[in-house]
């Protein structure tokens, strides 16, 4: 693991608080007990549940609800009262303040000044930036110490870190990178930069267009991109985020796209959601480049995606799915 994994996470104030150092390089000291936890950031939510953590949760931003039969009995099952613990992204002081959280986590990017205000009213606020897969390593730990759960947090940070590198293993073998258009939430939207987004996409042997990209404005990240530049990328394959507006099929139609290599291979793939989307900072996004590695490269890498999607949600949330299901929801 890197030293911040090592390094960052705990350390003693002046008189004997405990204190770790969040995502945005802050200091935070941690109060007696964390026994209430609000996840404004999305993907935290799943790293507390691996963690053992439904019964701290209090409060949660669900990116996308689980909409598959499957991950909704799943998830019913790994916490009973989810329904009544969801938050819209921005909710207001007095909501968070009622939910009586001794942590919130929040992103760095959307809730800097939210953090300063709950500070302002005795709130403790860890932000959080997992937009790398080592970052999303840290976060585990990171976690893990806020709520007293370090040994599983590292367990866990390091078996997610195997499966990374197991997938680089598998894909720095392919002899083709195909040239991908991961779009965000509308077909002219590509996302930009070193999201997470495009670090899957090149970890899993693609290359992606949209990397060499700024996004369009301080913290966005995609790109607006114009039907010129489609037809100068011409993608060979086309990535649909589960939550974006536009639907596979709008690909097809759309003339800025029906002329691509990607839609006369027939090469537009809708990207796979369980308990949340698969290319989103989150445990999951493991399965996400796994599955990513396949749909760039079909047969090519050796992996047994179903095999491996049962034994993940196994080993980190304790559940048992049955392999012919998960075969249903990957469409094999």
């Amino acid at each position: 693991m890197r030293a911040l994994l090592l390094a960052a996470v705990f350390a003693a104030s002046a008189v004997g608080q405990l204190a770790v150092t969040d995502q945005a390089g802050r200091e935070v000291i941690l109060p007696p007990r964390v026994e209430r936890v609000v996840d404004l950031h999305g993907g935290a939510k799943w790293i507390i549940y691996a963690l053992g953590g439904a019964d701290l949760l209090v409060g949660a931003y669900f990116v996308t609800p689980p909409t598959h039969p499957l991950a909704q009995a799943t998830l019913a099952e790994l916490d009973p009262h989810h329904r009544e613990k969801e938050l819209p992204i921005l909710p207001t002081l007095e909501a968070l303040v009622a939910l009586r959280p001794d942590v919130v986590f929040a992103s760095s990017v959307v809730h800097g000044a939210l953090a300063d205000l709950l500070a302002e009213v005795g709130i403790t606020t860890v932000l959080l930036f997992p937009e790398t897969l080592d970052l999303l390593e840290d976060a585990f730990v990171l976690i893990g110490a806020v709520l007293g759960r370090e040994e599983r947090a590292r367990a866990l940070a390091a078996r997610f870190h195997e499966m990374v590198e197991e997938v680089k293993s598998a894909a720095e073998g392919v002899e083709h990178r195909p040239e991908v258009y991961f779009a965000a939430y509308y077909p002219l939207n590509i996302y930009a930069g070193d999201v997470i987004q495009n670090v899957i996409t090149e970890l899993a042997g693609g290359v992606p267009l949209g990397k060499e990209f700024a996004p369009y404005r301080a913290g966005a990240f995609w790109y607006r991109a114009n039907v010129e530049q489609v037809v100068l990328w011409d993608p060979e394959v086309i990535i649909v985020p589960s939550y974006s507006r536009a639907s596979r099929e709008d690909f097809f139609s759309d003339p800025a796209f029906s002329g691509t290599r990607a839609v006369k291979a027939g090469r537009v793939y809708r990207f796979p959601s369980f308990f949340g989307p698969w290319d989103t900072p989150s445990p999951e996004v493991v399965l996400g480049l796994l599955w990513l590695a396949e749909a760039l490269h079909p047969g090519a890498t050796g992996l047994d995606l179903v095999g491996e999607v049962v034994r993940f949600y196994r080993e980190f949330y304790g559940c048992e799915l049955p392999a012919d299901e998960v075969a249903a929801f990957l469409g094999q």
